[in-house]
């Protein structure tokens, strides 16, 4: 988690041809994501040198999005829980900076809604499990409506060929986490598999 939240605030400093550059963090389950999604958020909204960061964590189940929203208010953090796209819109349209937490088909029903571009450099979405929800025509879509919005996702499921793809398109990998070292940090137990034939 340090290692991730250090190298993402390194890359997020600084514009790339007026945005900043995003990535993935590929953390193997169990290495606690959602925390590392919420001591990032933290992260951002503390730097100085952003003047007004607009945060939105993004998940696709609502279960998540209750228990991210809970981590930082135990954290101690304001953050708003967007429950309807159109009150996401509000926020993301609202010249105030804010956290925000919300889930993906909200996000998109939001993204559809706004009908001028939010051109901030200072927009930061953060993605739990990236690669389901950032396909086709979504992906359009958020280009042209954040188009210099930073995109951080966060995974935990291994990044097969067709994944990297995904990777590429948020900016490549920040940080990885990989199964073998949980396994040898004793952070997670190792996964044995068994071929077995039904009756």
């Amino acid at each position: 988690q340090y290692y991730a939240i250090k190298k993402s605030m390194k890359r997020i400093n600084g514009l790339d041809q007026g945005r900043r550059k995003g990535g993935v963090i590929w953390h193997t389950q169990g290495s606690g994501k959602s925390l590392t999604m919420v001591m990032l958020a933290q992260a951002i909204a503390m730097d100085s040198s952003i003047k007004n960061p607009k945060i939105v964590l993004v998940t696709d189940r609502t279960d998540l999005d209750r228990q991210i929203t809970g981590t930082f208010r135990k954290c101690g953090n304001f953050v708003e829980n967007a429950t309807t796209g159109k009150r996401l819109v509000e926020l993301l349209e609202s010249k105030s900076d804010a956290i925000i937490t919300t889930i993906v088909n909200k996000f998109i029903s939001a993204v559809k809604k706004i009908k001028k571009p939010l051109e901030s450099h200072d927009i930061f979405v953060l993605v739990d499990e990236g690669h389901r929800t950032q396909n086709g025509t979504f992906n359009i879509q958020m280009q042209k409506t954040l188009p210099n919005a930073c995109f951080i996702a966060l995974t935990g499921t291994p990044l097969f060929k067709k994944d990297k793809n995904t990777a590429a398109k948020f900016g490549g990998i920040i940080d990885s986490y990989t199964v073998d070292q949980a396994v040898k940090d004793k952070a997670v137990v190792p996964l044995l598999y068994e071929g077995r034939l039904a009756n």
